[in-house]
Order: C-alpha cells, then sequence, then structure tokens
C-alpha cells in the first residue's frame, strides 16, 4: 500500500514513461506526414476521435469504479480478520482459570497468529491473470517469494510438529488451522473448562473467521473478468493512436504554424488516459505483492503484536513499517 500523501513524480515516470514515449514518436511522425511532406490524407476528422475518447473514459472509468470496489471488499475483509482475531483472543484469554486452561487457551491464541499469516501466504500464491508489470518495482521494497517459501516460513512459528506437518501436506493450510481451531475449543468444552455458552460463543467466531477467509478467496480465485478488463486497455490505445492524426487538422484551422503542438498534447492526454488505466490495473488483484495491495504483512504483524501483548508476552515483535512509502 502506498502510502505517501502524494504520489512522487518519480514513480508516474517510472510507469508511464514508455507510453509518453511512444505516443511521442507517433505524433512526431504524424506531424512530419502531415505538415512537412504534404500528406494532409494523414488527417482524420476529430470529431469521431473526440467520440471514441468519451465513450473510452466511460469504460475506463467503469474499470476503475470496480477494481476500487475490489480493493475496498478486501480491505474491510482484513478489518474483520483483524476484529475477529482481538475478540477471540480476548474471550479466550478471559476464560483461564487455571494453569492448565490457561496453557491450552494460550496455544489457541497463538495458533490463530499462525492463521492470519498462513492466510496472508495463501492469498498471495500466484494466479496467472495477474499482472506481473506492476510487481517490478515493488521488488524493491519486499522480498516477492514464491508460495512454498512463504507458507514454510509463516509454519515456522508452529512449535508442535505434527501439527506443521499436517498443515503442510493440506491443501488449504488455514482451513485446517481453523478445523483445528474449533476442535480445540470443543475439547475445552468436553472438559469443563468452558460451558456450552461460551463454547457456542467462541465457534461463531471462528466461523465468522471462516466466512471472512471465503469472501478473501473469492476475491482472490475470480479474477476481474478479462472482457472489461483486456478491452478497456486496447480501446485506450486505439484511442491515443488515432489522437494526433485527428488533432492535426483542428491545429492546421488555426495556423500552419501551431501543427507542432500535436506533439506535446498528444502525448499529454495520452498520459492521463493510460494512467487512469493503470490505476484500475493495480487494484483489480488486492492480493499480490503490488504497491497498491492490501497491507497483509502489516495487518497480521499487528494482530501478532495484540494477541501476545493480550497473552502478556514481552518482546514483542516490531510493527511493519514502510519501505520507500510502501507498506506490504
Amino acid at each position: 500500500m502506498y502510502i505517501r500523501r502524494n504520489v512522487d513524480v518519480k514513480n508516474m515516470i517510472r510507469f508511464g514513461w514508455r507510453t509518453i514515449f511512444g505516443i511521442t514518436i507517433l505524433s512526431t511522425t504524424a506531424w512530419l506526414m502531415y505538415d512537412k511532406f504534404g500528406l494532409h490524407w494523414a488527417g482524420i476528422p476529430y470529431a469521431p476521435v473526440a467520440t471514441m475518447g468519451t465513450a473510452v473514459a466511460v469504460c475506463v472509468g467503469f474499470k476503475n469504479n470496480s477494481s476500487y470496489d475490489r480493493l475496498w471488499e478486501a480491505r474491510k475483509i482484513w478489518g474483520e480478520i483483524t476484529n475477529l482475531s482481538r475478540s477471540l483472543a480476548a474471550y479466550l484469554i478471559s476464560l483461564a482459570d487455571d494453569n492448565q486452561s490457561r496453557e491450552k487457551i494460550s496455544a489457541i491464541v497463538r495458533r490463530q497468529i499462525l492463521f492470519v499469516n498462513v492466510l496472508r501466504t495463501q492469498l498471495r500464491k500466484h494466479a496467472v491473470w495477474e499482472n506481473t508489470q506492476y510487481l517490478q518495482w515493488s521488488k524493491r521494497v519486499c522480498i516477492g517469494r514464491d508460495f512454498e517459501q512463504d507458507l514454510h516460513e509463516a509454519l515456522s512459528a508452529c512449535e508442535n510438529s505434527d501439527e506443521r506437518r499436517r498443515f503442510l501436506n493440506a491443501g488449504n493450510a488455514a482451513g485446517e488451522i481453523m478445523r483445528l481451531q474449533i476442535a480445540s475449543i470443543a475439547d475445552l468444552k468436553r472438559q469443563n473448562s468452558i460451558d456450552a455458552f461460551e463454547a457456542s460463543d467462541l465457534i461463531r467466531l471462528c466461523t465468522s473467521l471462516i466466512e471472512q477467509q471465503g469472501k478473501a478467496e473469492r476475491i482472490k480465485n475470480f479474477p476481474f473478468p478479462r472482457q472489461y478488463a483486456c478491452l478497456s486497455e486496447m480501446f485506450v490505445y486505439l484511442f491515443i493512436v488515432l489522437l494526433p492524426f485527428g488533432l492535426l487538422p483542428e491545429f492546421a484551422r488555426l495556423s500552419s504554424d501551431y501543427t507542432w503542438m500535436v506533439i506535446p498534447l498528444s502525448a499529454t492526454i495520452a498520459w492521463i488516459f493510460t494512467s487512469m488505466e493503470q490505476a484500475g490495473d493495480t487494484s483489480e488483484n488486492p492480493f499480490e505483492y503490488g504497491i497498491n495491495d492490501v497491507p497483509m504483512t502489516a495487518i497480521c504483524r499487528q494482530i501478532e503484536i495484540d494477541l501476545l501483548e493480550m497473552l502478556g508476552e514481552e518482546g514483542l515483535p516490531p510493527a511493519v513499517v514502510d519501505k520507500e512509502y510502501v507498506l506490504m
């Protein structure tokens, strides 16, 4: 997640220089054909181009709104996971009345920390439809490892070797952790460490966490519809290719001395449209290692700090800080 108030100009240039360079070459070629070589047939009526620009703007706006909805829903899901994790830990710790139950409850709370970190790694598993172009810059500020490396690191916090082996072999490790959480709560009930009402409340919190996992997986496993994403990008580039040829006759009507202005104006308009398009692209998959994604690493670390503090632990891990204004 990019947290600086204003986007750095260097970053804007880093993402947009190819478009600016390409349209500058194209518009310069169009200007030379029209003004220097007298090939006036290169100029096309501006009205169809303007109409196309309006349609493209609507299409890009729809894509950006839909992409933002996916991003904001993803952030709300992790906010709910944070709240439920704190509630589960606080409820459990308040029920510990002897050393034996305190030890079992502590294990459940620590397993909840494991759950959020394992879920984070599962959501960052690479999918074929994700756009790796925007991950290149983020590699400067984070380690974009593969799923197996992330999963092994997350599970290294599990002290029970049998549980760790079970989670590694599970097709859905986060789901297996929650299954074990519910089983542990049921065991506390059978041992009369908690009563039926307390067990029901705790299991309801666990099922709510499973529900939030399912919502996150829905976003992760169902890509932004490609017919909207791909066509929007194609329409933008078609528009900016035709743009300088449509602007040339308009400047020529003013004066032949002004036709050169098609070059900077075309580059500016093309940069605006492609930047709008890229804003949607960088938001449609909010669980990658991208700079605009949900900062799951920071959220998981904050959950870990909160839950360990509830357990009375000392030497808490430090909060995740941004690097170059990017919080992962």
